[in-house]
Order: structure tokens, then C-alpha cells, then sequence
């Protein structure tokens, strides 16, 4: 294939996306359903946007308004073509953006409404003329730092200061009202298939897909699982994190956080069987183990009690423990090994030290290095955490000992009502003790966690990565019950139809979450970060824990799809029936 300029690209790019966009219509036929939904002020005005990116820097954003939908797209094209063919720019990724809803508000209920939401979660177009000089879409706004979501409002400082960036002309104060619109929205990759995107509300500026499907989890579980291994140094280090809108590092490291991302990394080799990945995971592993602290001198042929520590905070977190056993446990099974059995046991006898059988309570932190008690409880992940090591633990010795602190800690959880505090870590603790433990009232306790809460979760406007884990893991248990025949009198209570939905929508809003290079093209690095996961209200932080929930969640779904799926048609078809 011969060379192609980045004009050529472009306009053979953006024709495309033209008729996808207009298919069997043309601009006139398009304009006349948007013209009642544009005017503002007594007659009609369109405005059409243009973002270029070239994956390496962010997206430059090209705009045009005019009293003809035609004329504004054909300006915001001409412009952008011009600079691609002065900069001799590589149009990689083109997203177009047409106006097709407007609405005058006053500033200070746009202000009262950001101030009420999480950062980052305002979801539309804000112009501060009439003329739409100064449109703004939803991504280059929340990609820029326009809003002064710390502060909770708008400030004509940082309003400016973009306006300037992008060649438009500034304000001298701010106006009494603004503009807020949506738009029609459509993405070109470099594969030159075009993806029609959401225009409005929580999923606005991702591409729609027909349904959250096995291969969609693959591909995400993949790409952000190899963004993961990317970031470990040659000492087995992890890069933290990034904030990427500027490319700030996240601050600090977390040895127990860690040591998780290793789990979804294992995951994630379960399904891929890349050896690169592996090699990563082993290398993650030894810095891992070269942060354990023996308590004791060793004595030959008899564990020891070993705490995983954390250099940064200088404390040993029991959770901490747990997700080492849980890891190696997985690592272990994974390669079929016995390496770190050893490591296990002494891991498992630091969570012992920290229990208490009279209450079922684990001790939650120490100081490093003295084991001094500093906080009897820090977190209830903590808890859930170290169940499910034991369980492990149990699997992999048979010793009754880690199963029976297992059940007196279970008996605590269902005496304080653990359900209330939607967590994920209970949700896998509960599927791993019934499997040697299948009591009635375990199998009652874990499908409540899910029930009470299903309502809170399905509604959630975050992308909470932990919710869908917990949903999935929770899928499993239930499967067993019904696969083994278990007499379970809860399950005439549990709303399985809404339960399945709830996994399959949730699995599909976190997409919110995930860098596809629509979102991405926003940031400062793009490349540096696509494929991951970002969580948006905190500055689109992307953490290697993150990454982990995300990964896991995926993971998890893919593993039981197949069943998930006939689930719902069951349903679906029962709904038709009626």
C-alpha cells in the first residue's frame, strides 16, 4: 500500500463517518428533525465538532456554528483538514460531534448542579454565548479541566484558559446563562470502522455496542491485563498509578494492593496463556515475597508466622495477609505448582495470630516493625479478605484449623449483618467456605448480600468496579446451589431474573469506565493509557488496583457467560410467554 497523506486519511475518514451518519438522509433531511430541538433565543442555530488525535498528543478540537447544519459541519471539516495538512498531522482517531439538543439555564443552576454530582460526572456541552462561538463539548470540558470540580463550580480563569489553548476568544466576565447541549456522535479508529457513541447522560461519548457479550469481556480483560503487566518495573515494582488528564502519578505505593494485582493478572493468564504476562506475574511475586516479615527464627521443619508488610505506611495489614494467600493460592493452581505452599501456611498462621475465636473478629493493623497494636479495625474488605485465604488455606492443606476460624468469623459476619456493607471480599468468602461448608443458612447469607443490595447497585451512577464482582461471584454460589440440589429456602425469595439483569447491565455500564481511545483521545498521553480502566469522579484515576476490581469483574463474567446468558433468554422468553 502506497503512502497516504493525513489529508487524504482525514477526508476519507470523515466521509465515512458522514454516511454513516446521515445514511439514507441528507444534511437537509437531518436538520429538520433537529431544528425544534437547536433554537434557542427564536430561531435555530447548529453547531458541528470535529476532534483529531493523532494517539500520541491530545486531541485538538475544531467547531463551527451556522444557521445551516450543512455549513457548520463543512466549516468544522475545513478547519481541521487545514491543520492536519499544516501540522502534517496523522488523523488516527476522528470524532465528530453535531449538535442536536439546546437549552438556555442559568449559570448558577449549572453550578448547583456540578456541585451536587462526583467530579468529572457533568455530562454535557456547555456554550457561554448565544452564537456558539464558544461551544464546548462534554469531553474536551471534563478533559481539560474547564470546571472547577474541587471548588464545585465554574471559573472564568480556567474557562479562559482553555478557550485561549483552543484559539477561541476569552471572556471578560462570565455570563448569567449558558448554552447546555447534547449531541449526535460518531468515532473513526484506524481501522476505519465507524461507531456511533452515546450523545447524553452517564454513557455519554462511548461507542454502543448490541449487548455486553464473552468476547467484549475477553477484549477488555486482555487489553487492560496487558496495560497492567506494561507497568512493572524490572525490580517487580508496579507503576502506582496515573491521573491522566495532565499525566500526574498517582502518589505512594501499597504493597497489599500490590500484591491483588498480581490475582487479576493470574486471571487474566488464565485466559490468554501469555507467557510474557507470566513472566511478569513471577517477577510481581518475588517483590511481593521480599516484602514478608518472620516473627520468629526460623526452626527447621516448622512454619513460621509471616506478615506481609507494608515499607510505606510501616504497618502489617492482616487484609494483607489474606490476598497473599489468595494469590499464591491462585498462582500455584494456575501453573501447578506447590512453590509457595510453604509461604501460605506461615502467611495463614499471621491471620491466626490476629484472630480472635472467642468473637469470630480479626485484629486489623500492627506497626512495622515492633508488631505493636495500632488499629483493631481499619477497613471491613479486611475481613472478608482473610475468610477467603482460609478457605483457601484449607483447600490446598486440608487442616481443619484455618476451615474452623473460617466458620467462627462466617458466624460473625452473620450476627453483625455484613450484607450492609456491600462488599465484594464477603461475597467471594461466602462462595469459597460453601464449597466444604454447604450450610443452608451460608448459602441464605451470601445470596442476601446480593439481594439487599441489588436495587443500590443497579443504580449506581459510578462505574464501582467491586459491585459487579460481587454480583458474579455471587452467580457462582447460586449456580452451585442449583447445579448440586442443595434445599436452600431462600432461593423462593431471591429475585434471580433481576439479579441476572443486574449482571448484565452493570457489566455493561462499567464500560464507562474502560479507555476506549473515544475517551481517551482527551488526555494528555492517549496511547500511555488506552485499553485500561479509569475511575471518572476521581480525576479518571487510574491505579493498579483499579485496574484489578475492573479485571476481575470481567474475568469473572466471561467464566460463567455461557450460563449467565441462558439464564436471561430463559426469563426473557418466560416474559414473552406471559
Amino acid at each position: 500500500m502506497g503512502f497516504v497523506s493525513g489529508k487524504a486519511l482525514f477526508e476519507e475518514k470523515i466521509n465515512t463517518i458522514r454516511v454513516k451518519m446521515l445514511g439514507d438522509e441528507n444534511f437537509a433531511e437531518l436538520q429538520e428533525k433537529l431544528s425544534s430541538n437547536v433554537t434557542v433565543g427564536g430561531s435555530p442555530r447548529y453547531a458541528a465538532f470535529v476532534s483529531v488525535c493523532d494517539r500520541v498528543s491530545r486531541a485538538r478540537v475544531f467547531r463551527a456554528a451556522a444557521d445551516t447544519l450543512e455549513a457548520a459541519w463543512n466549516e468544522a471539516c475545513r478547519k481541521a483538514g487545514k491543520y492536519i495538512a499544516v501540522k502534517s498531522a496523522e488523523p488516527l482517531w476522528i470524532k465528530t460531534d453535531i449538535m442536536k439538543t439546546a437549552e438556555r439555564q442559568k449559570l448558577s443552576e449549572v453550578i448547583k448542579t456540578i456541585s451536587e454530582e462526583y467530579n468529572e460526572f457533568f455530562r454535557r456541552g456547555i456554550s457561554f454565548d448565544d452564537g456558539l462561538e464558544t461551544a464546548l463539548i462534554e469531553a474536551e470540558i471534563n478533559g481539560n479541566r474547564v470546571i472547577s470540580y474541587k471548588k464545585q463550580t465554574i471559573e472564568l480563569t480556567a474557562v479562559n484558559k482553555y478557550l485561549s489553548s483552543a484559539g477561541l476568544k476569552m471572556l471578560t466576565t462570565l455570563p448569567e446563562e449558558v448554552i447546555l447541549f447534547d449531541c449526535l456522535s460518531f468515532f473513526c479508529g484506524e481501522d476505519g470502522e465507524v461507531y456511533e457513541l452515546y450523545g447524553e447522560g452517564m454513557n455519554c461519548g462511548r461507542r454502543k455496542i448490541c449487548g455486553m457479550d464473552k468476547q467484549t469481556a475477553l477484549e477488555v480483560v486482555s487489553t487492560s491485563s496487558e496495560y497492567l503487566s506494561m507497568q512493572l518495573g524490572i525490580d517487580g515494582k508496579f507503576d502506582y498509578g496515573r491521573y491522566p488528564i495532565n499525566d500526574r502519578p498517582v502518589k505512594g505505593y501499597n504493597t497489599m494492593r500490590h500484591t491483588a494485582s498480581i490475582w487479576s493478572l493470574i486471571c487474566a493468564y488464565r485466559l490468554t496463556g501469555d507467557k510474557f504476562t507470566l513472566g511478569q506475574i513471577e517477577k510481581a511475586i518475588s517483590y511481593m515475597a521480599a516484602n514478608t516479615y518472620a516473627k520468629y527464627s526460623p526452626v527447621q521443619g516448622r512454619d513460621n508466622t509471616v506478615y506481609l508488610t507494608e515499607p510505606t505506611s510501616q504497618e502489617v495489614k492482616v487484609g494483607a495477609n489474606g490476598v497473599a494467600i489468595i494469590m499464591l493460592t491462585e498462582y500455584m493452581d494456575a501453573v501447578g505448582t506447590d512453590k509457595y505452599a510453604q509461604l501460605c501456611r506461615e502467611l495463614g498462621n499471621g491471620i491466626l495470630e490476629l484472630f480472635d475465636v472467642r468473637t469470630g473478629e480479626f485484629f486489623h493493623v500492627l506497626h512495622f516493625p515492633t508488631l505493636a497494636p495500632k488499629d483493631k479495625f481499619r477497613t471491613v474488605y479486611y475481613d472478608g479478605e482473610c475468610v477467603f485465604a482460609l478457605c483457601r488455606l484449607f483447600g490446598l492443606t486440608r487442616d481443619r484449623k484455618w476451615l474452623d476460624a473460617a466458620k467462627l468469623a462466617v458466624e460473625n459476619f452473620i450476627k453483625a449483618d455484613y450484607t450492609k456493607h456491600r462488599d465484594h471480599w464477603i461475597a467471594y468468602a461466602m462462595n469459597e467456605i460453601t464449597k466444604y461448608l454447604p450450610e443452608e443458612r451460608y448459602f441464605e447469607f451470601a445470596l442476601k448480600n446480593a439481594q439487599v443490595n441489588l436495587k443500590k447497585i443497579y443504580r449506581c451512577k459510578t462505574t464501582y468496579h467491586t459491585y459487579l464482582e460481587l454480583l458474579t461471584v455471587t452467580f457462582e454460589l447460586y449456580s452451585r446451589i442449583k447445579r448440586e440440589g442443595y434445599s436452600v429456602a431462600y432461593m423462593d425469595k431471591f429475585d434471580a431474573e433481576y439479579f441476572v439483569n443486574t449482571i448484565f447491565y452493570r457489566a455493561e455500564y462499567m464500560l464507562n469506565g474502560y479507555c476506549y481511545p473515544e475517551y481517551v483521545m482527551y488526555f494528555k498521553y492517549p496511547a500511555g493509557v488506552l485499553g485500561a480502566f479509569f475511575v471518572r469522579h476521581d480525576a479518571y484515576r487510574i491505579r493498579i488496583d483499579d485496574i484489578q476490581h475492573f479485571c476481575g469483574a470481567y474475568y469473572s463474567f466471561y467464566k460463567h457467560y455461557e450460563e449467565l446468558d441462558g439464564l436471561r433468554r430463559t426469563f426473557a422468553e418466560k416474559e414473552t410467554e406471559v
